[in-house]
């Protein structure tokens, strides 16, 4: 849960960023289409560097841990965080949940909306609905819908304006950034966002309808009559949709010069900095586990010939033991590590038994490290004044994550 939240600030930081610089570099300019690709990829973005981790690796040899300080330590935070981020998790996951609801409801009138009007096929093959709703024109997917009195009254910018919705694929992205909303539903920069990419719909579908040969002063005195009028479906285009000064404006600006759309370079550095502050470095441990430097088995007594392991000596023993010691996966699960220090008696028949543990890493650990040690296959016994002795030992084992 604690990831999931830390990676929703990091795309909702990366969006505000993204956004505010796009107002104050480009939002005035006429650059309709490039301003469009940029307010839809801004949360597109947001939400994928912060999953391009550039991760460097480095290989060390660290020191032992202490088993008790760390084991205590590791569940200490883990104790003390887990209710803080269940928490906002819990209130994360019911935002997201509650506006996917929102828009679910709106595609449910909208579908309510289209089944129940009259349905009528233009040239270009867009489906034109008409309701007897008191409702302004809009447009969705390849549907136009509009109240039958407009449909009578007979306005052709209604129409030429709503296929230019349609013909430009708007609703694609008015669905892609909604969607995209759910996940960052807390932050205002987002919801910013989703207007202001709607308000640029309706330049591209205003500058569509001139382009036709519509009188632009008799069209801009239409949409000001029109404007009180509103739908309330999130997911729509609509003749109505943005804001009309703004949109008169941008009709009465001429075309920016290409050199403006170089303020949209500044996509770049901000891409470049997010990649480095998420790029991470890891350390990487030569085993996951090992003996304690190479350490040899300490003997509690001195014998003339020392007990010996697959005709070697104590190093053949510890390369045994790397080689079949297990880490209990209840111990990697919730990141225990340590020291056991186990005592063990090689017999004058070469079996390995009484096997105890001195020092204690953390019950998991140590059940794993005797029954490796108790497993052990048979050793050449030790020897005094040529007779076979029983020999005792002490042996260290470090168990050690990655």
């Amino acid at each position: 849960m604690t990831g999931l939240v830390v990676y929703s600030l990091k795309a909702a930081v990366l969006t505000a960023v993204l956004y505010l610089l796009w107002r104050a570099l480009l939002r005035k300019e006429t650059l309709h289409r490039l301003n469009r690709v940029i307010l839809v990829l801004t949360p597109v973005m947001s939400m994928i560097l912060p999953l391009c981790v550039i991760t460097v690796h480095k290989t060390v040899e660290s020191p032992a841990p202490d088993a008790g300080a760390t084991a205590g330590a590791l569940e200490e935070i883990s104790m003390s965080g887990i209710n803080t981020w269940t928490i906002l998790g819990a209130i994360y996951l019911a935002g997201v949940v509650i506006v996917l609801l929102r828009m679910a409801w709106s595609a449910i009138r909208l579908y309510s909306l289209i089944k129940e009007g009259e349905k009528h096929i233009l040239e270009d093959g867009i489906t034109l609905i008409t309701t007897e709703n008191d409702l302004p024109p809009f447009s969705w997917m390849g549907y136009i819908i509009l109240s039958r009195k407009d449909y009578e009254t007979g306005h052709p910018e209604i129409i030429h304006h709503e296929q230019a919705h349609i013909r430009l694929r708007h609703s694609v992205d008015i669905l892609l950034t909604d969607f995209l909303t759910a996940f960052q539903w807390y932050n205002p920069a987002i919801w910013a966002l989703g207007t202001d990419l709607r308000g640029v719909h309706e330049y591209e579908a205003d500058e569509s309808v001139i382009k036709e040969g519509t009188n632009p002063t008799e069209y801009q005195l239409f949409l000001i009559k029109r404007a009180a009028l509103t739908n309330g479906l999130s997911l729509v285009s609509g003749l109505q949709s943005g804001t009309i000064k703004e949109r008169i404006k941008m009709m009465l600006k001429g075309h920016a010069s290409w050199k403006s759309g170089l303020k949209a370079l500044y996509v770049i550095p901000i891409i470049v900095l997010t990649l480095i502050a998420c790029s991470k470095t890891v350390t990487d441990y030569e085993v996951p586990f090992r003996l304690v430097d190479d350490e040899e088995l300490v003997s509690f007594q001195v014998v003339e010939m020392k007990p010996t392991f697959n005709n070697g000596d104590a190093d053949e023993f510890s390369k045994w033991v790397n080689a079949n010691l297990i880490y209990p996966k209840a111990a990697k699960d919730r990141s225990i590590q340590g020291r056991v220090t186990l005592q063990f008696t090689v017999t004058k028949t070469g079996k390995v038994k009484d096997v105890i543990v001195l020092r204690s890493a953390h019950q998991l650990l140590d059940d794993e490290a005797v029954r490796v040690v108790s497993a052990s296959p048979d050793w050449t016994p030790g020897k005094q004044r040529g007779r076979d002795v029983d020999v005792t030992y002490m042996f260290p084992v470090i168990f050690q994550l990655r």
